[in-house]
């Protein structure tokens, strides 16, 4: 837990409102089961855990809805429901808001097990309970539901952050060889030039190389 304690303080520290009342330890859990008795057992149970039930849909639609209206941490989805099935909802979840899902299912087949493989990453689903559940197989399987949430998340947010970074070093060197076009500069003093700017104008680097780019020379 203490890799998911490190992600939520990250956030709370950069303003991250997507998930506005996370803190460590506790979680914000919606439940989607069509079974009234199941689906009450499970929160009593979620919350017997130290967690906040933020909601309990009845069908796939209206857990997406009160997804969109709490944000939550986890939302733990039956495989069956009316309508939208668990893995679809995980989808939708991972796709719409990046909340991750546990799948509590009856049935243990390879065809429900095959759905939810067939949308590979992008399925959402980071656990898989098969009822009747325990309070004990419920704790460790939201714990590492969680840890595995935020380790996929920090790796998305880095390759977002390297492919940004390859994407200005391109705006960069590309500003730069028109500078030496222009004013029969070497590449080093094309580069320390755009440098020069950026500082004395005390703006980003690659947001006057984009300037270069548009303009064919350094903003005045």
């Amino acid at each position: 837990m203490m890799l998911v304690g490190k992600l939520v303080m990250n956030k709370e520290k950069n303003g991250d409102d997507r998930h506005p009342h996370r803190h460590r330890g506790s979680f914000n859990v919606l439940i989607a089961d069509d079974e009234h008795l199941v689906a009450t057992g499970i929160a009593g149970m979620v919350r017997d855990l130290g967690h906040t039930v933020v909601g309990v849909a009845p069908d796939g639609e209206s857990a997406i809805e009160l997804a969109h209206k709490h944000r939550p941490h986890l939302a733990l989805l039956d495989i069956r429901m009316p309508g939208l099935t668990g893995p679809e909802v995980a989808v939708r979840l991972q796709d719409e808001l990046s909340i991750p899902s546990v799948i509590i299912s009856a049935y243990s087949d390879e065809e429900h097990l095959d759905r939810i493989r067939a949308s590979g990453p992008a399925s959402g689903v980071f656990g898989y309970l098969l009822k009747p559940i325990d309070n004990d197989e419920l704790r460790v399987t939201i714990s590492v539901a969680m840890m595995r949430a935020g380790v996929e998340e920090l790796a998305g947010e880095r390759i977002h952050q390297l492919e940004k970074n390859l994407t200005n070093r391109r705006t960069v060197e590309q500003a730069k060889w028109v500078l030496v076009e222009k004013h029969g500069m070497n590449e080093t003093q094309a580069h320390d030039k755009l440098q020069r700017v950026a500082r004395d104008q005390r703006r980003p680097l690659v947001e006057i190389a984009a300037e270069v780019i548009e303009r064919g020379d350094v903003p005045a």
